[in-house]
């Protein structure tokens, strides 16, 4: 039986005479006898184990070494023994033999099968032996007398006889002859026996008998019974308790295995995690948090060294209680002048859990004597003897950079691995930008997918689709979960077999198919696959006759708000559902144009969805997805997906799609509209800024040259710093956020400590460091899908035993035991079955402890985050589009730092950039004589993609079309000098009936101001001050910005009816974009498409959507999306009365912003 990387391997050996010994072979594979049964078999039933061998001990002692068998081979385990009564007292099997000799047993274990051994000249060696030996052949000793002579003899006659010369001294035999051969026999007959014993210990597991005291007790429980207990209810999920109560052949009924089994495994789990991770310095955390009975945070440590992981105590996450405050923040709270309460909740939480394994977030602060920071005015980086000092010039101080006691190996180290929401972020961002702390967040990139393709759809009208079709794929599984309707389904089949008798062998009438869940957003595309070549004859089957093109048409079924168009479409399925139930609609949404334009959306996101299912099913240990860092950071790579979407967008996607659908006048923007803006911005952020930059220094062909690089990227970085510091204006660098990470300058460092070792040796040790901490942060969990994973089987796990719904023990062993850490083949700590049946009961109690949030204060510059920001008290925020912003800035100022002299502008210029225009559009550099399609736009450059002139394509009015390079052709640019730059109208066109894809130029490029204005401008104030200055035209430094746009149109227009459209397209692009709450809409999608009038009025529906309802109605407000220029997602606040005193409940923090977590659909 395998448990934990050990086989505990048991046997039972029956003697002739009825009498069962028993044991086990320990760690050292050695046979170790349960001494309670050895003392059974020997009718000493009335003392108790731990007496009898107290009261021989020195006796057993002397026996022993005569016998030459030394003492280890008894294991005492009373009191004083490092494992007391955990597997009681045990024998070895030589020591077994002294005990069945020395207590006089009846000599039932020796049989005629023995070896033999020839003893003939006895005679001449000891006659009084050789005597003896005839004298036990012919009369029997304890019903026992020798079977063979001394020419044939066997070991179970020569042990015999030994044992019968011991117990007659007067002969004389044992002390002359017998003394000398009696440990060799002893020797033989123990290898012998456990050579036997190991035979039958691989034997299956067989129960031994239960044992009585003489009062009618129960004797200590065999652990093999215990494990054969937990075997036969392996695959019991709900009651094990009561299941196990039952097996009372194999244990009573009043044990703690029985009574408390999840106590057990919870208490030895919290042990293993506590060993595993004691001496863990550098960790890695995937962690979210969902709803289960309560907010509830579940985590997962992993230790890169080890290659281990496993779960850290799961967090009930409860209100912030004013006791628990500083006395500074406790009066802000009472004055209700504090914010980010939901996010240092969250943060303690977080901070509880890895307090389990001795490493909470305050064990990541920076030492105060490493100087990591930025320089300040007054202090200079200087080398001396190959280390290098701060030299402060105002106080004439020098101090070490790094001090000579600190280490990296004992330098706590953490990679957060979590979702990218308005709760986490907000505490994540104050923890390594504010306290500086060793800290590196990494997001999800399994939301931001998702995110990203969602926008895009929402762009084109292409959700509604979605959930149209979800509403079919979901057919097989209603109503309400029963599955009836799949065989509603094959009845009509039946029916229908006369005229059609291949409508059974569909797929889709054989098996359900997947489940399409939002959270599980590639559920949609495996939907989609499943059901290909069978929309329309599900229609057919569960529809109501009518053509394929008939939809939903009567005017009686329609409500006047939705003839009148004025629902969303997500109300309006909801009320079409209402009115006439899935089983009647879904047929009725399947159209050949809903059809096409689902053949559209799977178009459209397959290269996305391909790389995603690629990554999932080949990235799953740690070291394979540093080693894909690894090989995309640096290079092209890191934009493979970006490349897929416009092979498939331009070459491919089009020959999939009817050609007189795609070609129509009316949706022809719709359905050609390239969507990889965001795509872009997420793989770049991830990628290409550090730490993971440099992460090619992993590879060893690109080690060399990575480390250069960086070393060069850092040097400019520094002067950068030195020269801000003394007032120079260096704005990019304001945005590279990255650089203020205590990890990434941990890092950068060591890699300059390196350039100025002394020695070769030193040099390579400094490298080595940088690879360690660039493998430390590479090798990870990758995002939190595997904690959603574990969310959903814990919960599935739940449900089936609703008596664990509310027990903290319940639902940590719900998510010790579900299979989600295994199914990647990452190692992980396990419980086993031989440790829950050699475990001691413990308190439930202990547990919750480490469960309550409330227990673990954190320190006074941890809960300055709830403090409103303000000039003195303040830190960059990380958002999806600040992240993007550095990317950008990076990109343009090592740029700018390699060649400054090609940039007369100076390190600001590249602000132009942001008139590159929008993704999709096509720019022209005059100077280079390169033309380029737009895919993202940043404050200090925008990435693109090289196209080509369309060979033999011309527009109807002669100009040309461009067409995308089939290689990858992504680069990035600046605009520092509008002169060289143009916009080129363009529109999408098919160079064939099936494609390719080109651009048609519509008109004549134009200037990239211009081109803006004409697109609607939407400059900030300091951009159109900028643009201003540029041109020389003179204006308030507190104009409005609208003033600042009036002035714009004048410089760049001529007449009134020009200036007025513009006016009108600036007010468009200025009104406020409609809100996207991810997780409430994903959520309320998810609820709608379950519930139908058949499962109307379901607690649990009903519970999700009333929070909904709350976040809608304003009483928990949502964080509104950050702008281009905006560096943090602001919750709006609502104004609110404050309450009387006695009405607000004492000891409590109203929390300011409250966001529902667990699905994870943020950023």
């Amino acid at each position: 039986m395998e448990e934990s990387g050990e086989v505990f391997r048991s046997f039972s050996w029956t003697l002739p005479h009825g009498h069962c010994l028993a044991g086990y072979f320990n760690s050292n594979k050695e046979a170790e006898w349960y001494s309670d049964r050895l003392l059974h078999n020997l009718k000493i039933d009335g003392t108790k184990d731990h007496v009898f061998f107290q009261r021989n001990n020195e006796k057993f002692k002397a026996e022993l070494e005569g016998a030459e068998v030394p003492l280890s081979q008894l294991h005492y385990r009373g009191a004083g023994s490092e494992d007391p009564h955990k597997a009681g007292h045990t024998v070895e099997t030589r020591a077994l033999l002294e005990m069945l000799r020395q207590a006089c047993a009846k000599i039932s274990g020796f049989f005629e099968d023995g070896s033999t051994r020839s003893l003939a000249d006895l005679e001449n060696l000891h006659k009084g032996a050789s005597k003896g030996w005839d004298k036990l052949s012919q009369h029997a000793w304890c019903g026992r007398k020798l079977s063979t002579t001394l020419q044939q003899t066997n070991l179970w006659d020569i042990y015999l006889f030994l044992i019968w010369s011991k117990h007659n001294p007067s002969s004389k035999i044992w002390e002359q002859f017998s003394v000398h051969l009696y440990p060799k026999v002893v020797f033989l007959a123990g290898y012998l026996l456990e050579a036997y014993v190991d035979e039958l210990a691989n034997l299956p597991l067989a129960p031994l008998p239960l044992l009585k005291t003489k009062h009618g007790n129960s004797r200590r429980v065999p652990k093999v019974n215990k494990i054969i207990l937990l075997q036969r209810v392996k695959a019991q999920k709900r009651h094990r308790g009561e299941v196990m109560q039952t097996h009372t052949d194999l244990t009573p009924p009043q044990i703690a295995l029985v009574r408390a089994e999840a106590n057990l495994e919870v208490a030895e789990y919290v042990k293993l995690l506590t060993t595993a991770f004691a001496d863990t310095q550098h960790v890695q955390v995937s962690w979210d948090a969902s709803t289960y009975d309560v907010e509830t945070l579940v985590a997962i440590a992993y230790d890169y060294k080890k290659n281990v992981s496993g779960y850290l105590p799961i967090q009930n996450i409860s209100p912030v209680q004013t006791a628990e405050l500083h006395e500074t923040v406790r009066t802000l709270a009472v004055q209700g002048r504090i914010t980010r309460v939901e996010s240092y909740n969250t943060m303690r939480s977080f901070s509880h859990a890895l307090n389990s394994i001795g490493l909470p977030l305050a064990a990541f602060a920076k030492p105060p004597d490493l100087l990591l920071g930025p320089l300040r005015a007054e202090e200079e980086r200087v080398l001396m003897n190959g280390t290098y000092f701060i030299y402060n010039t105002t106080t004439q101080s020098i101090q070490r950079q790094v001090p000579t006691a600190w280490s990296l190996a004992k330098q706590p180290l953490l990679i957060s691995v979590s979702d990218q929401g308005p709760l986490n972020c907000p505490g994540l961002d104050h923890l390594q930008f504010k306290l500086r702390g060793f800290v590196l967040p990494l997001y999800d990139q399994s939301h931001r997918t998702w995110n990203d393709l969602k926008s895009a759809m929402r762009s084109v009208k292409l959700f509604r689709i979605l959930l149209q079709f979800s509403i079919l794929y979901n057919m097989n599984y209603g109503p309400g979960g029963t599955k009836a309707w799949m065989a509603k389904k094959q009845q009509y089949a039946e029916e229908r077999e006369a005229l059609f008798g291949t409508i059974t062998s569909l797929q889709t009438l054989q098996q359900h198919g997947p489940l399409v869940k939002l959270m599980r957003w590639f559920s949609y595309f495996q939907s989609h696959q499943f059901y290909a070549g069978e929309h329309f004859w599900t229609k057919m089957l569960i529809g109501e006759g009518g053509p394929p093109q008939q939809g939903i048409q009567p005017e009686a079924v329609l409500t006047p708000d939705i003839l009148a168009g004025n629902l969303d479409d997500r109300e309006e399925l909801r009320q079409l559902k209402l009115k006439m139930g899935s089983w009647r609609l879904a047929p009725l949404l399947v159209t050949p144009w809903t059809w096409w334009k689902n053949e559209l959306l799977v178009s459209m996101a397959t290269p996305v969805w391909s790389c995603f299912t690629q990554k999932a099913q080949q990235l799953k240990l740690p070291h394979e997805i540093a080693g894909d860092i690894a090989k995309r950071a640096g290079t092209k790579l890191w934009a493979e997906e970006i490349h897929a979407v416009i092979g498939n967008g331009f070459f491919d996607g089009p020959q999939k799609l009817y050609p007189a659908r795609f070609l129509s006048n009316e949706e022809e923007g719709q359905c050609i509209s390239l969507h990889f803006r965001r795509r872009v911005q997420s793989s770049a952020s991830y990628y290409l800024r550090p730490p993971f930059r440099y992460a090619g220094a992993l590879l060893a062909e690109s080690r060399e040259t990575t480390l250069r690089q960086m070393h060069a990227d850092w040097a400019a970085v520094l002067k950068a710093e030195k020269a801000m510091a003394g007032g120079a204006g260096m704005e990019p660098l304001k945005e590279m956020h990255w650089r203020l990470n205590s990890v990434n300058r941990l890092i950068h460092l060591i890699r300059d400590m390196a350039e100025v070792a002394s020695t070769t040796a030193e040099r390579r040790a400094y490298n080595n460091q940088v690879v360690e901490l660039l493998t430390f942060v590479s090798t990870h969990l990758a995002d939190t899908v595997i904690v959603e994973n574990t969310h959903q089987m814990a919960k599935d796990a739940l449900r089936d035993a609703r008596h664990f719904q509310k027990s903290r023990t319940g639902k940590q062993v719900a998510c010790i035991r579900c299979s989600a850490i295994p199914s990647r083949g990452v190692p992980c700590l396990k419980v086993s079955d031989d440790q829950k049946a050699t475990a001691s009961a413990g308190k439930s109690s202990s547990f919750d402890k480490l469960t309550h949030p409330n227990t673990h204060a954190l320190k006074k510059e941890f809960q300055r985050l709830m403090e409103t920001k303000t000039k003195q008290h303040t830190w960059p925020s990380t958002t999806q589009q600040m992240e993007w912003q550095q990317v950008v800035a990076t990109e343009w100022f090592l740029c700018y730092m390699q060649d400054g002299d090609k940039f007369a502008a100076g390190p600001n210029s590249a602000w132009l950039s942001v008139l590159a225009g929008a993704a999709g559009e096509v720019v022209a550099c005059q100077r280079a004589g390169e033309i380029m399609l737009i895919l993202a736009v940043g404050s200090y450059g925008f990435a693109a993609w090289d196209l080509e002139l369309a060979a033999g394509v011309r527009t109807a009015a002669g100009m040309s079309a461009f067409r995308p390079y089939r290689h990858n052709a992504i680069r990035f640019h600046h605009i520092t000098e509008l002169e060289d730059w143009v916009s080129v109208p363009v529109k999408p066109g098919l160079s064939g009936p099936h494609g390719p894809l080109h651009l048609e130029q519509t008109s004549e490029a134009m200037s990239l101001p211009l081109a803006r204005i004409h697109a609607g401008l939407n400059l900030t104030c300091k951009q159109c001050q900028d643009l201003l200055a540029l041109f020389k035209v003179n204006f308030r430094k507190n104009q409005s910005r609208a003033s600042l746009h009036g002035l714009i149109l004048d410089l760049f227009l001529e007449t009134e009816h020009e200036k007025e459209e513009a006016r009108r397209k600036m007010a468009a692009c200025l009104l406020p974009q409609e809100e996207e709450h991810a997780e409430d809409s994903d959520m309320e999608e998810l609820l709608e498409q379950l519930e139908d009038l058949e499962n109307q009025g379901d607690p649990e529906i009903q519970k999700e959507k009333e929070k909904i309802k709350q976040r809608r109605t304003g009483r928990i407000a949502v964080p509104r999306a950050a702008g281009p220029d905006e560096g943090e997602q602001v919750p709006k606040r609502k104004a609110k009365a404050k309450a009387p005193p006695k009405q607000r409940k004492k000891g409590l923090l109203e929390p300011k912003m409250k966001a529902h977590l667990g699905h994870g659909f943020t950023g």
